[in-house]
């Protein structure tokens, strides 16, 4: 079981930033091994709820967490995406606001749980773990930033083929997005079936191909080229 720990706390080491510029110590490892608690979350429980105050921050090991609200018009809908190396709650932490939307497992995930005293103990404690977290944080509001740009001045085909570039694994050789159609069209604010005739084209034209819930990249380049990406920021999308 240590032995386990330690490899959920080396992994978060590497998974939350970049290492250039912010290594962790060995002090570091040590700290996140005795903070960080394992847990198993079924597909579809909820791990913090719309109005709750946040007294845990959640990394998300592995499978996805969905962040939803509820449209009086529309239902729920999806305004995010959590994946492997994400972090939920520790903006609602730091500025001690209330959850804003559900957090909610997409499919039975792994994550880890640290207590918010333990998480600003160990930030106050450390500079080189507070300088890898303020990293994180600002990766997440930079892809916030570059989505709402995407939204404003770009069409739906780019929107799209932003998406899936900002959101692709490597996965056996392939690159996937594990999103179905709907989930797509809620983070973009469009119409499922608009969503589903832009692949259409995308799929005619070699660039991708679709799966049950997810879609597979054949042509990286042609799809960066649909998004209007350049070389920097393929590299910056590239998983590590």
């Amino acid at each position: 079981m240590e032995e386990l720990t330690r490899r959920h706390a080396m992994w978060i080491a590497r998974a939350m930033a970049r290492t250039d510029g912010s290594p962790l110590t060995a002090n570091d490892i040590v700290a996140l091994e005795e903070a960080c608690v394992p847990r198993r979350v079924e597909a579809g429980e909820v791990l913090i709820a719309s109005g709750d105050v946040v007294d845990e921050v959640h990394i998300v090991r592995d499978g996805a967490v969905h962040l939803t609200v509820r449209n009086p018009t529309l239902g729920r809908q999806t305004i995010g995406l959590v994946e492997p190396g994400g972090v939920i709650g520790d903006v609602a932490v730091f500025l001690g606001h209330t959850m804003p939307f559900d957090a909610i497992a997409d499919s039975d995930s792994t994550v880890l749980t640290i207590t918010r005293e333990r998480l600003l103990s160990l930030l106050a404690g450390s500079p080189s773990l507070s300088l890898r977290w303020i990293t994180s944080v600002s990766k997440r509001h930079d892809e916030i930033q570059r989505r709402l740009v995407t939204l404003l001045t770009k069409d739906l085909s780019a929107q799209i083929a932003t998406l899936l570039m900002d959101h692709r694994v490597e996965e056996d050789g392939a690159w996937m997005v594990k999103m179905p159609h709907q989930t797509i069209a809620h983070l973009l604010g469009a119409r499922r079936q608009s969503v589903s005739r832009v692949l259409g084209q995308m799929r005619r034209a070699g660039l991708v191909r679709s799966r049950y819930g997810a879609v597979e990249i054949l042509d990286l380049s042609g799809v960066a080229d649909a998004a209007g990406m350049d070389d920097l920021d393929i590299e910056i999308g590239l998983p590590d």
